[in-house]
């Protein structure tokens, strides 16, 4: 019988208090990197991707010593399966951009927040190539590794309920962006990957999801950029509860479709 890498909730939360705490010490990192003349445009990368790998290597490390397994699957699903499920993630997206834009981005304390936030994105657009390797391929890979390979995986493998450990794990993926915006991003796009993840059990999938939802979230972040006050915009926003009515039918319709496949398969491979 083979022995799986397993994690209970107390386990998570200091695997990300870790990881947050790694992401602290970016800003030495940052400077560091400047001061040996490293190209601007290769810091921001490297400095995002490190804490990552600094956890993974701590996990792989105490995994090997106790010889456990860390089940990472990167089987493909079927075509249709992909046609389903980003049409139900493109789904979710507008959701998701619909809930997020809820959250004040006015005052004293949300209002800076939001500003630095801008004011970044900003500045990391001025190098392209770098930012768009890392927020388009990078993150994806290295935050579906580690909250749905590990933590989500973990969770499953130590037979705590899919729904609760969907949710924790998004809960925490949500805590990692620290700010409210992509907090409540997080948690609706990660409980979505998350089962996901539940249904096919590839890790692939979620990256590619996940590759999906962060190449989106840029193509409209310039196109809003470029046309805040568009005639299509004003024609969304009127039209935005009957968008929001589809694309909850679609999802729904889309989860039911895809529960019911998981029972037939686990009928047919108890048979």
């Amino acid at each position: 019988m083979k022995n799986y890498f397993k994690i209970n909730y107390i386990e998570s939360i200091l695997l990300i208090v870790g990881f947050i705490t790694l992401n602290f010490f970016n800003v030495i990192l940052r400077k560091l990197l400047i001061s040996i003349s490293l190209p601007e445009n290769m810091i921001f990368s490297i400095s995002y991707t490190l804490p990552f790998i600094f956890l993974f290597i701590f996990i792989s490390h105490k995994a090997q010593k106790k010889n456990l397994i860390i089940d990472l699957s990167m089987k493909l699903s079927s075509w249709y399966i992909y046609f389903i499920i980003f049409c139900m993630m493109f789904c979710m997206i507008i959701v998701n951009e619909y809930i997020s834009s809820l959250v004040p981005k006015e005052g004293p304390v949300l209002g800076n927040m939001y500003k630095e936030i801008e004011e970044f994105l900003k500045e990391e657009i001025k190098n392209p190539i770098p930012f768009f390797s890392t927020t388009v391929l990078l993150a994806p890979i290295c935050e579906e590794v580690l909250f749905r390979g590990i933590i989500l995986n973990g969770m499953l493998k130590n037979k705590i309920h899919p729904i609760k450990a969907i949710l924790f794990s998004s809960f925490l993926f949500g805590l990692t962006h620290m700010n409210p915006w992509q907090f409540v991003g997080g948690i609706i796009i990660g409980s979505f990957i998350g089962f996901i993840y539940f249904i096919t059990s590839s890790i692939i999938d979620c990256i590619l999801l996940h590759i999906f939802n962060n190449a989106f979230a840029i193509f409209t972040m310039f196109f809003f950029m470029r046309n805040e006050n568009s005639i299509f915009l004003k024609k969304v926003n009127m039209n935005i509860g009957l968008i929001l009515i589809i694309a909850l039918i679609i999802i729904i319709t889309g989860s039911v479709f895809l529960l019911r496949r998981k029972r037939k398969e686990k009928h047919k491979n108890k048979i």
